[in-house]
Protein backbone atom coordinates (compact mmCIF):
# COMPACT_ATOMS: atom_id res chain seq x y z
CA UNK A 1 0.00 0.00 0.00
CA UNK A 2 1.58 3.75 -0.99
CA UNK A 3 0.66 5.98 1.57
CA UNK A 4 1.06 9.94 0.78
CA UNK A 5 1.20 12.82 3.84
CA UNK A 6 1.16 16.40 2.90
CA UNK A 7 2.58 18.85 5.89
CA UNK A 8 5.45 19.71 8.48
CA UNK A 9 2.84 18.59 11.20
CA UNK A 10 2.86 14.93 9.63
CA UNK A 11 6.55 14.32 9.97
CA UNK A 12 6.91 11.97 12.76
CA UNK A 13 3.65 10.37 11.95
CA UNK A 14 5.34 9.98 8.22
CA UNK A 15 8.47 8.69 9.95
CA UNK A 16 6.52 6.19 12.41
CA UNK A 17 4.92 4.60 9.46
CA UNK A 18 8.02 3.97 7.49
CA UNK A 19 9.80 2.23 10.63
CA UNK A 20 7.16 0.30 11.86
CA UNK A 21 5.00 -0.52 9.09
CA UNK A 22 5.28 -2.41 6.07
CA UNK A 23 3.45 0.33 3.70
CA UNK A 24 5.52 2.73 1.00
CA UNK A 25 5.46 6.04 2.65
CA UNK A 26 6.27 9.30 0.80
CA UNK A 27 5.99 13.22 2.81
CA UNK A 28 5.92 15.99 0.85
CA UNK A 29 6.87 19.23 2.75
CA UNK A 30 6.68 22.97 0.97
CA UNK A 31 9.85 24.51 0.87
CA UNK A 32 8.75 27.77 2.20
CA UNK A 33 6.74 26.44 4.87
CA UNK A 34 9.23 23.65 6.38
CA UNK A 35 10.05 25.00 9.97
CA UNK A 36 13.60 25.05 11.25
CA UNK A 37 12.57 22.29 13.96
CA UNK A 38 12.79 19.84 10.75
CA UNK A 39 15.64 21.34 8.74
CA UNK A 40 18.46 19.03 10.99
CA UNK A 41 16.49 15.89 10.32
CA UNK A 42 18.96 13.13 8.38
CA UNK A 43 15.48 12.22 6.92
CA UNK A 44 15.62 14.80 4.50
CA UNK A 45 18.14 13.75 2.56
CA UNK A 46 15.96 10.05 1.49
CA UNK A 47 14.13 11.70 -1.56
CA UNK A 48 12.10 8.63 -1.83
CA UNK A 49 10.88 9.47 1.64
CA UNK A 50 10.53 13.32 1.72
CA UNK A 51 10.27 15.27 -1.09
CA UNK A 52 10.72 18.78 -0.87
CA UNK A 53 8.87 21.57 -3.36
CA UNK A 54 7.10 24.46 -4.01
CA UNK A 55 3.88 23.13 -3.76
CA UNK A 56 1.94 25.95 -2.21
CA UNK A 57 2.22 28.98 -5.50
CA UNK A 58 -0.26 31.17 -6.35
CA UNK A 59 -1.19 29.07 -9.10
CA UNK A 60 -1.37 25.58 -7.38
CA UNK A 61 -3.79 27.19 -5.01
CA UNK A 62 -6.39 29.04 -7.40
CA UNK A 63 -6.20 25.80 -9.88
CA UNK A 64 -5.27 23.21 -7.61
CA UNK A 65 -7.04 20.39 -10.13
CA UNK A 66 -3.46 20.91 -12.29
CA UNK A 67 -0.97 21.66 -9.54
CA UNK A 68 1.99 19.88 -9.33
CA UNK A 69 1.28 18.46 -5.47
CA UNK A 70 -2.47 17.53 -6.88
CA UNK A 71 -0.55 14.63 -9.32
CA UNK A 72 2.04 13.65 -7.07
CA UNK A 73 -0.72 12.75 -4.51
CA UNK A 74 -2.54 11.20 -7.24
CA UNK A 75 -0.14 8.31 -7.33
CA UNK A 76 -0.70 7.00 -3.70
CA UNK A 77 -3.72 4.67 -2.73
CA UNK A 78 -4.56 7.18 0.69
CA UNK A 79 -3.63 10.29 1.56
CA UNK A 80 -3.22 11.77 5.13
CA UNK A 81 -3.35 16.02 4.68
CA UNK A 82 -2.84 18.90 7.20
CA UNK A 83 -2.75 22.47 6.71
CA UNK A 84 -3.51 23.28 2.92
CA UNK A 85 -3.50 19.53 1.98
CA UNK A 86 -7.02 19.07 1.54
CA UNK A 87 -7.17 22.10 -1.43
CA UNK A 88 -5.08 19.45 -3.13
CA UNK A 89 -6.00 15.76 -2.27
CA UNK A 90 -9.82 17.08 -2.86
CA UNK A 91 -8.91 17.08 -6.46
CA UNK A 92 -6.75 13.81 -6.76
CA UNK A 93 -9.16 11.35 -7.18
CA UNK A 94 -7.73 9.99 -4.07
CA UNK A 95 -9.19 8.66 -0.58
CA UNK A 96 -7.69 11.16 2.12
CA UNK A 97 -8.01 11.69 5.63
CA UNK A 98 -7.44 15.61 7.35
CA UNK A 99 -5.67 16.23 10.41
CA UNK A 100 -5.77 19.54 11.33
CA UNK A 101 -3.15 21.37 13.13
CA UNK A 102 -5.72 24.09 14.40
CA UNK A 103 -5.52 26.99 11.95
CA UNK A 104 -6.32 24.77 9.22
CA UNK A 105 -9.63 24.02 11.02
CA UNK A 106 -10.42 26.79 13.17
CA UNK A 107 -9.42 29.68 11.42
CA UNK A 108 -8.48 29.02 7.62
CA UNK A 109 -11.89 28.39 6.62
CA UNK A 110 -13.74 31.20 7.92
CA UNK A 111 -12.22 34.07 6.52
CA UNK A 112 -14.89 36.34 8.02
CA UNK A 113 -14.45 35.35 11.47
CA UNK A 114 -10.82 35.38 11.30
CA UNK A 115 -10.94 38.75 9.77
CA UNK A 116 -9.19 40.31 12.93
CA UNK A 117 -6.16 38.00 12.85
CA UNK A 118 -4.85 39.74 9.33
CA UNK A 119 -4.27 43.32 7.29
CA UNK A 120 -7.25 44.62 5.32
CA UNK A 121 -6.53 45.31 1.48
CA UNK A 122 -5.04 42.00 -0.43
CA UNK A 123 -4.66 39.24 2.40
CA UNK A 124 -8.45 39.31 2.55
CA UNK A 125 -8.83 38.53 -0.96
CA UNK A 126 -6.06 35.64 -0.60
CA UNK A 127 -7.75 34.59 2.70
CA UNK A 128 -11.24 34.23 1.10
CA UNK A 129 -9.85 31.91 -2.23
CA UNK A 130 -7.92 30.14 0.30
CA UNK A 131 -11.03 29.31 3.02
CA UNK A 132 -13.11 28.60 -0.43
CA UNK A 133 -10.77 25.80 -1.49
CA UNK A 134 -9.89 24.98 2.33
CA UNK A 135 -13.66 24.42 2.92
CA UNK A 136 -14.27 22.29 0.13
CA UNK A 137 -11.52 20.16 0.46
CA UNK A 138 -12.10 19.28 4.35
CA UNK A 139 -15.43 18.17 3.81
CA UNK A 140 -14.44 15.45 0.98
CA UNK A 141 -12.40 14.18 3.23
CA UNK A 142 -13.01 10.60 4.21
CA UNK A 143 -12.50 11.28 7.84
CA UNK A 144 -11.35 13.90 9.99
CA UNK A 145 -8.99 13.05 12.73
CA UNK A 146 -9.21 15.74 15.37
CA UNK A 147 -9.51 15.88 19.66
CA UNK A 148 -12.51 16.51 20.58
CA UNK A 149 -11.61 19.93 22.19
CA UNK A 150 -14.29 22.70 21.80
CA UNK A 151 -12.19 24.39 18.97
CA UNK A 152 -12.23 22.28 16.90
CA UNK A 153 -15.59 20.02 17.08
CA UNK A 154 -17.70 23.61 16.85
CA UNK A 155 -15.67 24.09 13.79
CA UNK A 156 -16.09 21.01 12.32
CA UNK A 157 -20.03 22.05 13.14
CA UNK A 158 -19.93 24.91 11.47
CA UNK A 159 -18.49 23.02 8.44
CA UNK A 160 -20.97 20.55 8.60
CA UNK A 161 -18.72 17.75 9.05
CA UNK A 162 -18.01 15.61 12.10
CA UNK A 163 -14.68 14.33 14.12
CA UNK A 164 -14.09 11.07 12.92
CA UNK A 165 -11.41 9.55 15.77
CA UNK A 166 -8.28 11.09 17.52
CA UNK A 167 -5.25 10.19 16.30
CA UNK A 168 -2.85 11.00 19.13
CA UNK A 169 0.03 13.52 18.14
CA UNK A 170 3.62 11.36 17.78
CA UNK A 171 7.02 11.87 19.62
CA UNK A 172 10.12 10.95 18.74
CA UNK A 173 10.37 9.33 22.39
CA UNK A 174 14.35 8.98 21.33
CA UNK A 175 14.92 12.83 21.41
CA UNK A 176 12.61 14.03 23.55
CA UNK A 177 13.66 11.78 26.59
CA UNK A 178 15.25 12.30 30.28
CA UNK A 179 18.96 12.30 28.42
CA UNK A 180 18.73 12.61 24.72
CA UNK A 181 22.52 11.54 24.00
CA UNK A 182 22.52 15.50 23.04
CA UNK A 183 25.08 16.74 24.81
CA UNK A 184 25.67 18.88 27.95
CA UNK A 185 22.82 21.52 29.08
CA UNK A 186 22.81 24.83 29.09
CA UNK A 187 24.86 25.89 32.85
CA UNK A 188 22.96 24.41 35.74
CA UNK A 189 20.66 26.38 37.96
CA UNK A 190 20.65 25.98 41.88
CA UNK A 191 17.29 26.58 42.17
CA UNK A 192 13.86 25.59 40.13
CA UNK A 193 13.82 26.38 36.27
CA UNK A 194 10.38 26.33 35.06
CA UNK A 195 10.63 26.00 31.22
CA UNK A 196 7.63 27.66 29.12
CA UNK A 197 8.22 27.98 25.62
CA UNK A 198 4.87 28.55 24.30
CA UNK A 199 3.95 31.71 21.98
CA UNK A 200 2.93 34.75 24.51
CA UNK A 201 -1.24 35.04 23.85
CA UNK A 202 -3.07 36.48 26.44
CA UNK A 203 -4.84 39.56 25.45
CA UNK A 204 -8.47 37.71 25.72
CA UNK A 205 -9.60 38.84 22.20
CA UNK A 206 -13.11 36.86 21.68
CA UNK A 207 -11.96 35.16 18.53
CA UNK A 208 -8.53 34.02 20.02
CA UNK A 209 -10.13 32.88 22.57
CA UNK A 210 -12.97 30.93 20.71
CA UNK A 211 -10.58 28.95 18.62
CA UNK A 212 -7.93 28.48 21.50
CA UNK A 213 -5.57 30.59 20.14
CA UNK A 214 -5.51 32.36 23.65
CA UNK A 215 -2.91 30.92 25.82
CA UNK A 216 -3.22 33.01 29.45
CA UNK A 217 0.15 33.05 29.81
CA UNK A 218 -0.21 35.87 32.61
CA UNK A 219 -1.32 33.29 34.73
CA UNK A 220 2.08 31.75 34.44
CA UNK A 221 4.04 35.30 35.09
CA UNK A 222 1.38 35.91 38.05
CA UNK A 223 1.40 32.64 39.82
CA UNK A 224 5.51 32.13 39.53
CA UNK A 225 6.03 35.61 40.77
CA UNK A 226 3.54 34.62 44.27
CA UNK A 227 5.54 31.77 44.28
CA UNK A 228 8.81 33.41 44.46
CA UNK A 229 6.89 35.95 46.84
CA UNK A 230 6.81 33.14 48.90
CA UNK A 231 9.96 31.71 49.00
CA UNK A 232 10.79 29.51 46.10
CA UNK A 233 14.20 29.89 44.11
CA UNK A 234 13.23 29.53 41.06
CA UNK A 235 13.94 31.27 37.71
CA UNK A 236 11.59 31.04 34.50
CA UNK A 237 12.91 30.66 30.90
CA UNK A 238 10.97 31.56 28.42
CA UNK A 239 11.65 32.17 24.59
CA UNK A 240 11.72 35.15 22.50
CA UNK A 241 9.85 34.39 18.97
CA UNK A 242 8.23 37.33 16.40
CA UNK A 243 5.23 35.22 16.19
CA UNK A 244 4.35 36.02 20.00
CA UNK A 245 1.89 38.88 19.88
CA UNK A 246 2.05 39.45 23.85
CA UNK A 247 5.71 39.68 24.30
CA UNK A 248 6.29 43.07 25.41
CA UNK A 249 2.83 43.17 27.34
CA UNK A 250 4.53 39.98 29.24
CA UNK A 251 7.80 41.94 29.72
CA UNK A 252 6.11 45.21 31.26
CA UNK A 253 3.81 42.13 33.34
CA UNK A 254 6.77 40.69 34.34
CA UNK A 255 8.80 44.08 35.77
CA UNK A 256 5.17 45.14 37.02
CA UNK A 257 5.48 42.07 39.00
CA UNK A 258 9.23 42.95 40.07
CA UNK A 259 10.89 39.62 39.04
CA UNK A 260 12.68 40.53 36.19
CA UNK A 261 16.13 39.22 37.35
CA UNK A 262 14.38 35.66 37.91
CA UNK A 263 12.99 35.55 34.18
CA UNK A 264 15.44 34.63 31.47
CA UNK A 265 14.73 35.35 27.85
CA UNK A 266 16.16 33.43 25.44
CA UNK A 267 16.40 34.04 21.53
CA UNK A 268 17.08 31.41 18.60
CA UNK A 269 20.46 31.93 16.55
CA UNK A 270 18.56 32.11 13.66
CA UNK A 271 15.09 34.24 12.55
CA UNK A 272 13.85 30.45 11.75
CA UNK A 273 13.42 29.81 15.46
CA UNK A 274 14.81 26.62 17.67
CA UNK A 275 15.56 23.19 15.96
CA UNK A 276 13.97 20.22 17.60
CA UNK A 277 17.50 19.32 19.21
CA UNK A 278 17.76 22.56 20.91
CA UNK A 279 14.53 22.06 22.62
CA UNK A 280 15.40 19.43 23.63
CA UNK A 281 17.75 20.29 25.57
CA UNK A 282 16.34 23.35 26.85
CA UNK A 283 13.49 20.74 28.64
CA UNK A 284 16.11 18.12 29.91
CA UNK A 285 18.02 20.80 31.87
CA UNK A 286 14.31 22.58 33.50
CA UNK A 287 13.23 21.03 36.65
CA UNK A 288 9.02 22.00 35.27
CA UNK A 289 7.05 22.56 32.10
CA UNK A 290 4.34 24.69 31.40
CA UNK A 291 2.32 24.33 28.96
CA UNK A 292 -0.84 26.65 28.31
CA UNK A 293 -3.93 27.35 30.14
CA UNK A 294 -6.79 27.67 26.78
CA UNK A 295 -8.26 24.40 28.12
CA UNK A 296 -6.68 22.27 25.50
CA UNK A 297 -2.73 21.55 25.28
CA UNK A 298 0.37 20.93 22.54
CA UNK A 299 3.70 19.62 21.96
CA UNK A 300 5.02 21.61 24.59
CA UNK A 301 2.91 19.59 27.08
CA UNK A 302 4.19 16.18 25.70
CA UNK A 303 7.48 16.83 24.41
CA UNK A 304 8.34 18.29 28.29
CA UNK A 305 6.70 15.13 29.47
CA UNK A 306 8.53 12.93 27.18
CA UNK A 307 11.49 14.42 29.08
CA UNK A 308 10.52 13.17 32.23
CA UNK A 309 9.36 16.56 33.71
CA UNK A 310 5.85 17.50 35.48
CA UNK A 311 3.83 19.32 33.56
CA UNK A 312 1.25 22.70 34.52
CA UNK A 313 -1.96 23.39 32.05
CA UNK A 314 -5.39 23.75 31.92
CA UNK A 315 -7.23 20.73 30.13
CA UNK A 316 -10.86 20.15 29.30
CA UNK A 317 -11.22 17.23 31.23
CA UNK A 318 -14.36 15.83 29.57
CA UNK A 319 -12.43 15.57 26.24
CA UNK A 320 -8.90 14.11 27.86
CA UNK A 321 -11.32 11.11 29.41
CA UNK A 322 -12.95 10.64 26.16
CA UNK A 323 -9.11 10.48 24.56
CA UNK A 324 -7.64 8.91 27.52
CA UNK A 325 -9.65 6.63 29.88
CA UNK A 326 -7.08 5.94 31.72
CA UNK A 327 -6.23 9.37 32.71
CA UNK A 328 -3.41 11.72 32.30
CA UNK A 329 -0.60 12.94 34.00
CA UNK A 330 -0.59 17.03 33.74
CA UNK A 331 -1.35 18.82 36.88
CA UNK A 332 -3.92 21.58 36.19
CA UNK A 333 -4.12 24.77 37.37
CA UNK A 334 -6.81 27.69 36.16
CA UNK A 335 -5.97 30.67 38.39
CA UNK A 336 -2.79 31.93 39.32
CA UNK A 337 -2.91 30.99 42.95
CA UNK A 338 -2.96 27.07 41.49
CA UNK A 339 -0.12 28.12 39.63
CA UNK A 340 1.20 29.32 42.30
CA UNK A 341 0.35 26.13 44.72
CA UNK A 342 1.80 23.88 41.73
CA UNK A 343 5.16 25.65 41.97
CA UNK A 344 5.61 25.22 45.44
CA UNK A 345 3.87 21.58 45.23
CA UNK A 346 6.91 20.67 42.79
CA UNK A 347 9.68 22.34 44.50
CA UNK A 348 10.15 19.04 46.02
CA UNK A 349 12.38 16.98 43.98
CA UNK A 350 11.32 13.63 44.69
CA UNK A 351 7.57 14.66 44.14
CA UNK A 352 9.17 16.24 40.57
CA UNK A 353 11.01 12.92 39.77
CA UNK A 354 8.11 10.68 40.97
CA UNK A 355 5.63 12.78 38.88
CA UNK A 356 8.29 13.18 35.57
CA UNK A 357 8.66 9.28 35.64
CA UNK A 358 4.93 8.80 35.26
CA UNK A 359 4.89 11.65 32.51
CA UNK A 360 7.19 9.57 30.05
CA UNK A 361 5.69 6.76 31.09
CA UNK A 362 2.22 7.98 29.40
CA UNK A 363 3.50 10.09 26.54
CA UNK A 364 5.39 6.67 25.23
CA UNK A 365 2.43 4.62 25.70
CA UNK A 366 0.01 6.86 24.03
CA UNK A 367 2.27 9.04 21.42
CA UNK A 368 5.38 7.40 20.58
CA UNK A 369 5.71 7.73 16.96
CA UNK A 370 5.53 3.67 16.54
CA UNK A 371 2.33 3.46 18.73
CA UNK A 372 0.69 6.24 16.84
CA UNK A 373 1.64 4.96 13.59
CA UNK A 374 0.21 1.25 14.15
CA UNK A 375 -2.94 3.08 15.44
CA UNK A 376 -2.80 4.80 12.19
CA UNK A 377 -2.69 1.82 10.51
CA UNK A 378 -5.33 0.30 12.37
CA UNK A 379 -8.10 2.77 11.95
CA UNK A 380 -7.20 3.17 7.69
CA UNK A 381 -8.05 -0.17 7.94
CA UNK A 382 -11.16 0.03 10.07
CA UNK A 383 -12.76 2.41 7.14
CA UNK A 384 -11.18 0.26 4.80
CA UNK A 385 -8.73 2.45 3.31
CA UNK A 386 -5.99 -0.03 3.52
Amino acid sequence: MRIGLYGPFLFELAVGLKEHTAHEVCLFLDKKTMPRSLREESQLADRSFIRLGDWETRQAILCPRVAPITRELSRFDVVLVTELGPVFAAQSGVQYVFIPTGWDLTCGPFPIRARRTRSRGVPDLTAAIIAARLRGGIRKARSIWAAPFKPFTEAVERLGCSIGTDLPQPIDTQLFSPDGGLGETPEAFDGLTIFHPARMMFTPDPFLVETGQCKWNDLLLRGFADAVAQGVEAQLVLLERASSPDEALAKELIHELGVDEKVRWLSPETPDGFSWRELALLYQSSDIVVDEFGGWFGLVALEGASCGKPVINCVDEEAMALMYPGGHPFLQAQTRSEVCDLIVLLSESERRETLGKASQKWVVDNHDRGVVARRCESTLSTLGMV
